[in-house]
């Protein structure tokens, strides 16, 4: 109790000495008499007030910071995660069942599949189908016209030359989904077997789509350099959503450094 009592004075004390010194130069009838409490306990009172005033926006400061901080922590512990995780976008290795080794890891592998080639309505992309689908609650739905189709997929030959393998004319295609394990961007490259400087091949191959004639749409895709066929798989000609070798045809294509009738490759680059 005395070290506080001894406290407060010593506030009252530098407090009076503070007071006389703002006005010590003014009038001598509004000086401040160090005598005077009622004045002593207003201005009390208003410094009180100011601190209290101060101490909460301190506060509230110090709670927003913490939130900062909580959300720079929560952020850095996904960093944190993602690196250790790696890897991020996914990717399809189009004829084959396996991921590139040491830099992906297998998804799944299934079977690649699509729109008919010659329906108007089609489905443009290729899709990869899992081996293992769950067909859901509503597979019992009655038929009707009024719906989309999914086929399988075949390779097809030019001329009976096929850049897809040998004797692959026919034959189912398969595919894998791929995760890169430390890389977060994967990118297709067209016309091209290497990567750009930055980047890590997981593989090449050949440029494919459907054949330019038919009615439906396709996208470009790159099937793999040493592309197999659909384990099980007959070279019956069930047709289905189709690989045709692409061919570059200059014009609006600059030529050179592209050729006439030259079909080009593909690569899948990581980083």
């Amino acid at each position: 109790m005395a070290k506080g009592w001894q406290t407060s004075n010593l506030v009252v004390t530098v407090l009076y000495m503070l007071l006389c010194c703002l006005h010590c130069h003014g009038d001598k009838e509004k000086r401040i008499l160090l005598s005077d409490p009622e004045y002593v306990q207003q201005q009390m009172t208003h410094l009180q007030s100011e601190l209290q005033t101060l101490q909460a926006t301190v506060q509230a400061q110090n709670v927003k910071l913490q939130t900062q901080d909580g959300k720079i922590s929560s952020l850095e512990q996904r960093l944190s995660h993602a690196n250790q995780d790696g890897g991020g976008a996914t990717f399809v290795r189009w004829g084959r069942t396996d991921c590139p080794a040491n830099l992906t890891e297998l998804v799944y592998s299934g079977y690649a599949g699509g729109s008919w080639w010659d329906h108007t309505g089609a489905a443009a992309e290729y899709v990869c189908l899992p081996r293992d689908p769950d067909l859901g609650p509503l597979q019992n739905l009655p038929n009707d016209d009024y719906s989309a189709l999914m086929y399988g997929a075949e390779y097809e030959s030019v001329n009976g030359h096929t850049p897809f393998g040998p004797n692959s004319h026919n034959k189912e295609v398969p595919c894998a989904v791929c995760r890169p394990k430390s890389f977060v961007s994967s990118l297709m490259i067209p016309a091209k077997t290497t990567c750009y400087s930055g980047w890590t091949k997981a593989y090449s191959g050949s440029l494919a789509a459907g054949e330019y004639a038919h009615k439906a749409a396709s996208q470009y895709v790159c099937v793999d350099g040493q592309a197999q066929d659909l384990d099980g798989g007959g070279d019956a000609n069930h047709d289905g959503k189709l690989f045709f070798a692409v061919r570059a045809q200059c014009g609006s294509l600059r030529c050179p450094p592209y050729e006439q009738n030259k079909y080009l490759s593909c690569v899948v680059c990581l980083k």
